[in-house]
């Protein structure tokens, strides 16, 4: 054999080996792929089950937020606060109903029973597991809520909704407030009529009309105000397209456009307006054909103010006197008005303080440089409106640290029970009441110039509610403005004023002083004034969401 021949024979040995070696490395090689595969399969149905899970505990959130909402025959309070008695009567009419509810789902009950948690100790409310619609997930609603111990707090419900895919298991849980329906709140201007919105004013939220009147625009907006919400009218699109006027332009498939005819987007600032929109300033948006069920705070039947005048006294008399007219001429309270005023016999008060004070039927006051300190209640009669039963009031350069509240007269008369506010009114309410700064529905609240070289310090804090409301000047708002007079009976006048141009349209005398900066800014989260009736409610803290296995 020659030396290459035996060579070769020692290669082909060596190639065997070889050959075994990557035999071996590439067969473990497989089975890791395939047992990593496998791995990947189960991982990916086990998060598969979990997100399942997820999704079956939030769909049993919103079943719960839907009966929570639903609850039938809650209690009405005109009280500003839940008592925790009134939060016990609340918890049972939902036990009650959940009950029901449970029953007709699924055929399955839900128990109400004690529980204990540490220190903590309260009644729980507990439903069976209920399908959520889909294969192998399902999700059960726990209510409960702490009546004793550290955390026990008897106008809050607690709700966890946990859910399950096969042994997966997530959970998602949510306080909810015992509170008095304060839906108003959410809107910077509400009313029951129409609305013009000129001048030098910024809107930070949403606007509401009920104005369903045809052939008259329920907004007026001039181009320099600027509304960072939306605007909501009961009138459909349909009947503003087949009326005579327009709310604003919109393309042939009825959607926003900007200045080059393209569809808007969300850059609200190039909305296109045409010659012919009552709405030419910023907003984000109309909401046409919105439904209007008597929202609490827009109907006079909702108000009793009576409770402010506990622990008040009675304005003493005084020997001054001064005849003034409202409306009144230009620039002179004691003129009348071209085309008809009222004169009133006014009983004269200044450089005053005064607390917690009731104004007299038929006094129609004038304060001059008076301070007014917690609560200042103006009276009339409830159920007439004439001069000799009424009171017109007017403010000239007074400080206001507390809120003003009048008596509920049924009737409607924008003359004899009327709101003044002259000169640089400044508003700072420091009281324990910080839910209004003035509560006079039926009343024509018009505040006038107020504090024009200071309106950084003139901030008006809680609800503003009148029959018809004006604001003009300087004013920072911080509360909802609500006009609740509902004038679809009169197709002139009676509108709701925020700004002012000389040519508002409305009744009241303007002057070029009356022109200034407005900004009014909603706080949803107060609770409604006393004084108003609105139902209990039991509302989702969005906030409190959480989630856990």
């Amino acid at each position: 054999m020659s030396a290459v021949q035996q060579v070769r024979g020692e290669r082909r040995g060596a190639v065997l080996v070889l050959a075994m070696i990557f035999l071996t490395i590439f067969s473990a090689l497989a089975v890791a792929m395939a047992t990593v595969s496998g791995s990947n399969v189960q991982v990916a149905s086990n998060q598969h089950k979990v997100n399942g899970a997820l999704h079956a505990a939030q769909s049993g959130l919103e079943c719960a937020k839907y009966m929570v909402k639903t609850v039938p025959g809650l209690a009405q309070t005109n009280s500003n606060t839940v008592t925790t008695a009134q939060a016990d009567q609340t918890w049972a009419s939902l036990c009650t109903y959940v009950q029901a509810s449970a029953t007709r789902l699924d055929g399955k009950p839900a128990v109400a029973q004690p529980f204990t948690e540490g220190l903590d100790s309260g009644v729980e409310l507990v439903t069976a597991a209920l399908n959520s619609g889909v294969a192998n997930a399902q999700f059960a609603i726990r209510f409960y809520r702490y009546t004793s111990g550290p955390h026990s707090a008897p106008c809050t419900i607690k709700m966890q909704s946990t859910g399950t895919d096969g042994a997966a298991s997530r959970r998602v849980s949510m306080d909810m407030a015992v509170t008095k329906d304060r839906e108003i709140l959410n809107y910077a201007l509400a009313g029951r009529g129409r609305m013009w919105l000129t001048g030098n004013t910024t809107v930070h939220g949403n606007l509401f009309s009920t104005w369903s009147r045809a052939g008259i625009s329920p907004y007026n907006m001039t181009s320099d105000t600027t509304v960072n919400g939306t605007i909501s009218t009961v009138r459909t699109l349909a009947q503003i397209q087949s009326d005579t006027y327009d709310l604003e332009t919109l393309s042939a498939d009825n959607q926003p456009i900007d200045v080059n005819s393209n569809p808007l987007g969300t850059n609200y600032a190039d909305r296109y307006h045409g010659p012919h929109d009552e709405i030419q300033g910023y907003h984000q948006g109309i909401n046409y054909g919105q439904p209007f069920s008597n929202m609490p705070g827009l109907n006079i039947s909702d108000y009793d103010t009576d409770s402010y005048t506990k622990g008040l006294t009675t304005l003493p008399t005084t020997s001054t006197h001064r005849t003034e007219y409202f409306p009144h001429a230009a620039g002179n309270y004691t003129l009348p008005r071209d085309g008809g005023s009222t004169s009133f016999s006014r009983s004269v008060y200044e450089n005053q303080t005064y607390s917690n004070v009731i104004v007299p039927t038929n006094r129609h006051a004038l304060f001059r440089n008076c301070t007014f300190q917690n609560v200042l209640y103006v009276n009339c009669s409830k159920t007439s409106a004439s001069k000799s039963y009424a009171n017109n009031i007017r403010f000239e350069n007074c400080t206001f640290n507390g809120v003003i509240v009048t008596r509920v007269p049924q009737p409607f008369n924008w003359v004899n029970n009327c709101l003044y506010f002259t000169g640089e009114a400044a508003f700072n309410n420091q009281s324990s009441i910080q839910e209004a700064t003035i509560l006079a529905p039926h009343f024509n609240v018009n505040l006038g110039n107020t504090n024009p070289e200071h309106s950084d310090s003139n901030v008006l804090t809680g609800a503003i509610v009148g029959g018809i409301v004006d604001i003009r000047g300087n004013a920072q708002i911080y509360g909802t403005i609500i006009s609740m007079f509902d004038t679809s009976a009169y197709p002139s006048g009676y509108v709701t004023n925020i700004g002012a141009t000389l040519g508002d349209g409305g009744s009241e005398t303007t002057e070029l002083g009356d022109v200034g900066v407005i900004s009014i800014t909603p706080e949803g989260d107060k609770m409604l004034p006393s004084g108003i009736t609105s139902p209990i409610v039991i509302k989702p803290n969005q906030t409190t969401y959480a989630e856990s296995t």
